[in-house]
């Protein structure tokens, strides 16, 4: 036995509850990017500032995953006085990173950093790729990351750029 039942509410009676929950949903989205837009550089350049410290300071003590490519890619200056050196310079752009008065030096010495990171794409395709150019390998993979860390930096300093000119 089927019945049809019939209420006195219209259909469509849950909408004003649904619209309430939208308005809602689309307050709390407006104020999360509001914060973000005020403090999501901030935490771009401390995530940066950790990944050059962090993978910078390893490489003096030996201990990096990076050597194999960096010393194939690196063939102009000797490996055991360049891998150290770069260590620290990779360490002094994640500390510069951290300070505004320095924040524009670490980006150029970043920028400078990030495009010889790029050297072994050309001169070992043979280890950056398993099908040039297109399947990187894992080795590849990690240096064509450095894309992102890269244009990371870059709008690192164009936010610095914009507060300066205020």
């Amino acid at each position: 036995m089927s019945a049809d039942v019939k209420t006195d509410q219209p259909a469509d009676a849950g909408a004003p509850f649904a619209v309430s929950i939208q308005n809602k949903l689309r307050s709390v989205d407006r104020a999360l990017e509001s914060w973000l837009a005020a403090h999501g550089v901030t935490f771009l350049r401390y995530a940066l500032a950790m990944v050059f410290f962090w993978f910078g300071i390893v490489k003096p003590f030996g201990v990096s995953p990076a050597n194999p490519v960096v010393e194939t890619g690196i063939f102009f200056l000797p490996f055991d006085i360049f891998f150290p050196v770069l260590g620290w310079w990779e360490a002094v752009v994640g500390v510069g990173l951290l300070f505004k008065r320095t924040i524009r030096f670490a980006v150029y010495l970043m920028v400078f950093q990030m495009l010889g990171t790029m050297i072994p794409l050309f001169s070992a395709p043979s280890m950056t790729f398993s099908q040039f150019p297109f399947i990187p390998t894992a080795i590849g993979a990690y240096i064509i990351k450095n894309w992102v860390l890269l244009s990371s930096g870059l709008v690192v300093l164009a936010k610095v750029d914009l507060e300066d000119d205020r």
